[in-house]
């Protein structure tokens, strides 16, 4: 079990947290190369590969521990005023991000504050899918949607600006033990003789299969472990866009190490360590609601009360990789975001009214012939 570090601790580590990576062929700035092991210069091509952490581990952190550590701070996301390290340049960082690059001369700049937090990501994803690949997934998806309007398409062949951006995450383990009562539901059937009046008032007796349910009382226990709840730490991005932010495959997830984000933006996490361990217990609880389900058995279940215990609570902090952008369609903005590491979109588009009416039009046709046929 790792301990929470000190404070002289973060502010030594802050320093090299983020740094530039200049081409031993130009000098230029080095970016990272996404879905390889290399930094890579925009100018002469040069491609310097990344080392390998064969020391570095993904390592799992006492909930418990860094919550005392962290009693009576405060860790405030705020604009501040940066200086550029290379041409000196003054600009002004925005609250959420952590890491940018300089408006003037491309180079890495970090936010001073970020310096002296308590935690910090130990571990990411670097980006797998390219601004290239980005933006035809992008195409992709805006072909796919055929309730918007036809000349939507144009809008995808816009070369609108994505930003590449890393996004802070919380992932909790856990244990559970939860004792239960409820009620179990076994269904069964019986033969009834029902009368049926037909359209001519003929009355006559027919045969019906009759379906019943005997509920017994049941209570138990059940336990289990729950692996990697990702909660987004990033108050950033609306909703209808959390879809591609939140489908990961955390076997991707290495040792932090600064290349990876050389030439991309990061954020600070906005929602605290604290904060985000009751929103991964929805995720917890409803899955506690299954397992009592499965273990309550039959054909129906009612879960009348459950208590659950807590334990053995760890976490990770990382960094995953999105590219995020917008269009505009008849003077309205509408984002969308692209996961860095599957290609996955998630965005919001206009409707097409015409086509929306159609497609009501056409499912109250059908519901009319269904009707006209089954009362046949």
């Amino acid at each position: 079990m790792s301990e929470a570090i000190t404070a002289s601790e973060a502010e030594a580590s802050g320093a090299s947290f983020i740094r530039t990576f200049p081409c031993s062929g130009c000098g230029a700035k080095l970016s990272f190369s996404p879905g390889t092991r290399n930094l890579k210069c925009e100018y002469c091509g040069a491609a310097n590969e990344i080392e390998a952490d064969d020391d570095g581990r993904i390592e799992e952190l006492n909930f418990d521990t860094y919550l005392k550590a962290l009693e009576g701070r405060e860790e405030m996301v705020q604009a501040e005023t940066v200086k550029c390290g290379k041409c000196g340049a003054e600009q002004t960082l925005e609250g959420s991000l952590f890491a940018a690059a300089c408006t003037f001369c491309s180079s890495p700049i970090v936010s001073k504050g970020y310096a002296s937090r308590r935690i910090k990501p130990r571990s990411i994803i670097p980006f797998q899918v390219g601004h290239a690949k980005a933006k035809d997934e992008f195409r992709r998806w805006v072909r796919s949607l055929w309730l918007a309007p036809g000349d939507l398409k144009r809008y995808a062949q816009s070369d609108a600006a994505m930003t590449g951006l890393y996004l802070p995450y919380w992932t909790y383990d856990c244990a559970t033990a939860s004792a239960y009562t409820g009620q179990r539901g076994d269904d069964y059937y019986t033969d009834d003789d029902v009368s049926v009046t037909d359209a001519q008032g003929r009355t006559t007796t027919e045969s019906r299969r009759t379906k019943h349910t005997r509920w017994t009382p049941v209570s138990g226990n059940v336990e289990a472990f729950h692996d990697d709840v990702v909660v987004m730490a990033s108050n950033s991005l609306p909703r209808t866009l959390h879809g591609a932010a939140m489908d990961w495959n955390l076997k991707g997830l290495v040792p932090y190490k600064p290349e990876f984000v050389s030439g991309f933006r990061a954020e600070a996490y906005q929602v605290g360590l604290r904060e985000g361990f009751p929103i991964a217990r929805e995720t917890i609880d409803a899955t506690v609601h299954s397992l009592i389900r499965r273990d309550i058995g039959g054909d129906q279940q009612r879960v009348q009360q459950v208590n659950t215990q807590y334990s053995k609570v760890t976490f990770k902090h990382v960094l995953l990789p999105v590219w995020i952008s917008a269009y505009r369609y008849r003077d309205k903005a509408f984002r969308f975001l692209i996961n860095g590491q599957t290609g996955e979109v998630s965005g919001e588009s206009p409707l097409s009214w015409a086509k929306v009416t159609l497609l009501t039009i056409g499912i109250v046709v059908l519901l009319i012939i269904l009707l006209a046929v089954f009362s046949h």
